[in-house]
């Protein structure tokens, strides 16, 4: 039996709501080479697949933007996307302390929103990983 893919417009998922990004954490895994973008208070969400370069976390209700992921960050996406670069390079032992106040980022956390801002509006839908893999329902 096929895994479904469901499919929803930019109009389904308050993409303004990335906006929030700025109150995140940032987290860095190392050893998964994962950044992670969440509240201070995680909120349960669903994953949304966006283009195969980030995953948003969807809060189901709300239909909000309250976390982001990146998988394979610094050996697929910076490499995919250079402009991540220089700003990952001056905060990343701050990330991986995982220190939430600190002036850099603040700055880094607007940078990338900006970056990611642009990036996801250029995309006309997205795909939401099937409910059996979230554990979660779908959105639809």
């Amino acid at each position: 039996m096929g895994t479904q893919i469901y499919e929803l417009s930019n109009n389904t998922i308050h993409l303004e709501t990335i906006e929030n990004m700025k109150s995140f954490c940032p987290l860095y895994l190392e050893g998964l080479d994962t950044l992670i973008f969440q509240p201070k208070n995680p909120v349960p969400a669903i994953s949304v697949d966006w283009n195969g370069d980030i995953m948003l976390r969807i809060d189901p209700k709300t239909r909000e933007i309250v976390g982001i992921e990146i998988e394979d960050f610094e050996g697929y996406f910076v490499t995919k996307y250079p402009e991540f670069a220089p700003i990952w390079k001056q905060v990343k032992k701050a990330v991986k302390k995982n220190q939430c106040e600190n002036e850099e980022l603040t700055a880094f956390l607007t940078i990338v929103q900006d970056l990611l801002h642009d990036l996801v509006s250029k995309q006309g839908s997205i795909n939401i990983m099937p409910p059996s893999i979230t554990g979660q329902g779908s959105l639809i």
